[in-house]
């Protein structure tokens, strides 16, 4: 183990060099502590803008910074989970626990307790699918025991995402290190981008970014990830309206960077 942690080192600073390291750092040391305590395996997901960073690793890019833009972390809970496998001081603990390892200035702030944030600014969300019937129970928010824990928030439009596949990736942070990352399939979250902004009762900023967004990972999937087809079976958890709506994001015909259909053969 010692000669691995010092072959990371010395590699992290090789992904440095060849500007791999793309997450921010405090965003990593997130992931790898929900990793660790094993709720990404059960639970959580990672969604909003930092989910960009796993899909240019499937893509093989990078995306405009302007694009990826965000001093936070939103992390989908999925209440459905089972919360069995976690070890015994997460359960206690929950998400805030696992935060203040990393930082012990994180402090829960808000009365509806669904966000931390440090000393230095940096916010983290715990949200979760709104219920379909506002009558019934709405399940489990927080995730540990203890009452000062994360209690997800609920938002409308979650369900497709949390039903959605979900897509694996090792992504790098800005010092080089690695870090595991799920989050929604590319198509799910460009086709939830799209439906966000069209919301009227949307920050009209956010709903500009978005639109952009879901047209970039769109494109992406398109033209770097050809096997994920929007008409794929797999997104039948999507309602159909939404998944009709993928024409909006593909073009019918795919054109170069110079907007010319693409050449069949090499140039000879």
């Amino acid at each position: 183990m010692t000669s691995l942690a010092k072959r990371l080192d010395r590699m992290a600073a090789v992904n440095r060099a060849l500007d791999l390291g793309r997450v921010p750092i405090f965003a990593a040391r997130v992931l790898r502590a929900l990793s660790d305590a094993h709720l990404t395996d059960t639970a959580i997901v990672t969604v909003g803008a930092n989910a960009l960073y796993a899909y240019e690793r499937m893509a093989g890019v990078q995306i405009a910074d302007a694009i990826l833009e965000t001093n936070d972390i939103d992390l989908l809970y999925d209440a459905r989970a089972s919360l069995k496998l976690l070890a015994p001081d997460v359960a206690a603990t929950g998400v805030a626990g696992l935060l203040r390892k990393i930082d012990q200035s994180f402090e829960i702030i808000g009365k509806d307790g669904f966000r931390a944030t440090n000393r230095d600014g940096y916010i983290v969300d715990l949200i979760t699918p709104a219920s379909k019937d506002p009558m019934m129970s709405r399940g489990r928010k927080r995730i540990g025991s203890e009452a000062d824990d994360l209690k997800a928030v609920e938002i409308e439009g979650l369900n497709w995402l949390v039903n959605a596949p979900k897509i694996t990736e090792t992504v790098m942070d800005q010092r080089g290190y690695p870090a595991p990352m799920i989050a929604p399939d590319p198509r799910a979250f460009a086709l939830h981008k799209l439906w966000l902004s069209k919301r009227e009762d949307r920050n009209p900023l956010k709903r500009r970014r978005d639109e952009a967004q879901a047209k970039l990972i769109a494109e992406l999937v398109t033209s770097r990830l050809p096997h994920l087809r929007f008409d794929d079976p797999a997104l039948a958890a999507l309602p159909r309206t939404l998944r009709e709506q993928a024409t909006l994001l593909t073009p019918t015909t795919r054109r170069d960077a110079a907007g010319q259909p693409p050449r069949l053969e090499p140039d000879w």
